[in-house]
């Protein structure tokens, strides 16, 4: 096994092509590619396992995404916070009454 940074995640596709490799060794992803595989054999494919534990998958393309976060202010942040304190409360009001 290697160690954690050596353990890559390598995401390649061209543009002519409508499907995307993903090359991993993080187990989280390995996980969810292969549950999206068990749902979606149509779009999704085990290519192979490697000896160090990695696998290789094939998914369409159009479902890579690069997704940044977004930029809040303190304020936005603590309302936010306060936001989701409130949210559980009242679930929990609900499962409890």
């Amino acid at each position: 096994m290697n160690s954690r940074s050596e353990q890559e995640t390598l995401i390649n596709f061209n543009e002519a092509e409508p499907k995307a490799i993903i090359y991993t060794q993080n187990g989280a992803l390995k996980r969810k590619l292969a549950k999206l595989a068990d749902e979606r054999p149509g779009d999704v494919h085990l290519n192979r396992r490697f000896p160090d534990g990695a696998e290789e998958y094939t998914i369409p393309k159009k479902w890579v995404k690069v997704n940044a976060s977004r930029i809040l202010t303190e304020e936005q942040r603590v309302r936010m916070t306060e936001r989701g304190k409130e949210l559980r409360k009242a679930q929990l009001g609900q499962i409890v009454g």
